[in-house]
């Protein structure tokens, strides 16, 4: 399974559990502990010493009382339910799988869906998968969202149409989502399945025109599937009906620069990056395919530059600054800078993008901003020595030496890489010589040299 399907997984496999654990401490009325049957002064006085622990954190005391419980009543279904709770607080899930079982061998509680929760939790911690599926298709039957969880799980283990049912069935109960449309279009792609997907969509876009979102997953599963035609047709029917959504945009301009068509990619291609409600993903995706494609096709490259220079329109759209920062580093770094530096403005504490500026400022004699630009940086990143060497190059370039002196000696503290220490010594050298300082000169002239040996 790829590291991006992973990654979505977890991420709603996390959520999910998160919320199952506060379930946990939810659940105290699914076993009856006001009413545990005719049992003896001391059997109630150490069971709620037990319940009195758990309540102020302490469940290893809460354990070694709910075990004197067992000891004076072996089968008492309260107690191992409290037992369970308590291993599940200290993560022993092996333990709580072991008292689960057993609350839920009393006819009372066989059917509670809220302990099977809890079963199926310990099973999620244990990664035991399987056993986590089967306790989902029980408890979904009663609770939908659990065919959500079906699905996650389905996934970990590969099962790609499995899932797909699992959603079915939850669409079938709660209507269509855009989570779970964009949980399918995962599964159509990293199950190979983009056939299989585009029947899905295009049955939804035929009962429901006004459906976008499945109309756009439909023609990025055409395009996939090598029918960029066959998407911008989807397209082209969509614009008849006068749909301006922005993600109709990214797919017309994705389709036409799979087709190789250089002025309609033109046309949507800035109608993408100059949109303030698209996600910066969706304009570098498009971005990314252009740049590819120019590179290819050195005829269009002017045209690349118009889509880039367009972007400059919207104040929003920091990462494609900065991936314009990086196209046009190595053809006008002023335009790169100046890309830069408005993405900045939304990203202030970007390692990268700083390092690129201060890159361009020195590249382009602009010392005064270089020294501003590493200051602010050293607030954010007070142990960074390579904003300490730039800001000390930068006051070299300025004639101030003695400030120099004072910065270049002190990034020496924060510096590891013995290229960047070496660029130190030689600039310290030179600036102590320049000030008169022989003797301070020549030392680092020798650590110098010892670095060079």
């Amino acid at each position: 399974m790829c590291h991006r399907l992973r990654l979505f997984i977890v991420y709603f496999l996390l959520i999910s559990l998160t919320s199952l654990a506060q379930d946990k401490n939810n659940l105290s009325e699914d076993v009856n502990v006001d009413n545990l049957g005719n049992n003896t002064d001391e059997f109630q006085e150490v069971f709620f010493k037990a319940i009195a622990q758990r309540a102020v954190e302490n469940p290893d005391q809460a354990i070694e009382e709910l075990e004197r419980c067992l000891e004076l009543k072996p089968n008492n279904t309260a107690v191992f339910y409290e037992l369970a709770k308590n291993h599940i607080d200290l993560k022993n899930y092996s333990k709580a799988e072991e008292f689960l079982l057993k609350t839920l061998e009393n006819p009372r509680y066989k059917n509670n869906i809220n302990i099977h929760k809890q079963v199926f939790y310990v099973y999620n911690m244990q990664k035991r998968y399987e056993d986590a599926i089967e306790k989902a298709e029980f408890i979904a039957e009663e609770n939908p969202v659990y065919f959500q969880e079906l699905a996650n799980l389905h996934l970990l283990k590969d099962n790609y149409k499995e899932a797909l049912v699992a959603l079915d069935r939850y669409d079938a109960v709660e209507g269509i989502d855009e989570f779970r449309d964009d949980f399918r279009m995962i599964i159509y792609k990293e199950g190979s399945m983009l056939k299989t997907g585009i029947k899905f969509f295009k049955n939804r876009f035929q009962n429901s025109i006004e459906d976008t979102r499945a109309a756009t997953s439909l023609m990025e599963l055409y395009r996939l599937d090598n029918s960029p035609k066959k998407a911008i047709e989807i397209g082209e029917i969509l614009e008849e009906n006068q749909v301006n959504d922005p993600e109709l945009y990214v797919e017309m301009a994705m389709a036409y620069l799979v087709s190789q068509n250089s002025d309609k990619a033109k046309i949507y291609s800035k109608k993408v990056v100059q949109s303030l409600t698209l996600e910066e993903k969706d304009k570098l995706k498009v971005i990314n395919t252009y740049k590819a494609f120019a590179m290819n096709h050195p005829e269009v490259q002017d045209d690349f530059v118009s889509v880039l220079d367009s972007a400059l329109s919207s104040e929003k759209s920091s990462s494609s600054k900065a991936e314009l920062g990086e196209f046009y580093k190595s053809r006008d770094k002023e335009k790169a800078l100046k890309n830069f530096k408005s993405a900045l403005r939304n990203k202030p504490n970007d390692f990268k993008l700083i390092q690129n500026i201060l890159q361009l400022e020195m590249e382009l004699g602009n010392y005064e901003d270089a020294v501003v630009t590493s200051s602010k940086a050293l607030q954010s990143f007070p142990a960074q020595g390579y904003f300490y060497v730039i800001k000390g190059l930068a006051l070299i370039e300025l004639k101030q030496h003695k400030e120099a002196v004072s910065v270049l000696e002190e990034a020496l503290d924060y510096i590891f890489d013995e290229d960047l220490e070496r660029n130190v010594f030689l600039a310290l050298a030179k600036t102590h010589q320049v000030l008169g300082n022989v003797e301070k000169a020549a030392a680092y002239d020798q650590k110098l040299k010892q670095k060079s040996n």
